[in-house]
C-alpha cells in the first residue's frame, strides 16, 4: 500500500471515529458511556492530527525531489484527497 492510501485510510477512519463518538445515546445512563466517546474522540484527533502532518512530510518530499507543482493530481495530498495548507 502506498503510504497516500494509508493516510486516506487513516483520515476515512477519524471520520467514522468522530461520528461514532458524537452519536446521540438514547440510554445512556453510565458515565462510561461518556468517557468512552470522550477517548474515542481524543484518539480520533490525535491519528487526524498525524495523518495530516504526514501529508505535508509528503508533499514537502516530494518537492524535494524537484516536483515543484504540489496541486499536481498524482500529489499525495491530492491522492490522499486533502488540499494542503498554503504556508505563509
Amino acid at each position: 500500500m502506498r503510504c497516500d492510501e494509508h493516510v486516506q485510510r487513516a483520515l476515512r477512519l477519524t471520520t467514522e471515529l468522530l461520528d461514532l463518538a458524537n452519536e446521540e445515546r438514547e440510554e445512556c445512563n453510565h458515565d462510561h458511556c461518556l468517557l468512552l466517546d470522550g477517548i474515542v474522540r481524543d484518539c480520533a484527533m490525535a491519528i487526524r492530527t498525524q495523518a495530516l502532518q504526514s501529508v505535508l512530510e509528503l508533499t514537502d518530499a516530494e518537492e524535494r525531489r524537484g516536483k515543484n507543482d504540489v496541486d499536481d493530481a498524482m500529489s499525495p495530498a491530492r491522492r490522499a484527497g486533502i488540499t494542503p495548507p498554503k504556508r505563509g
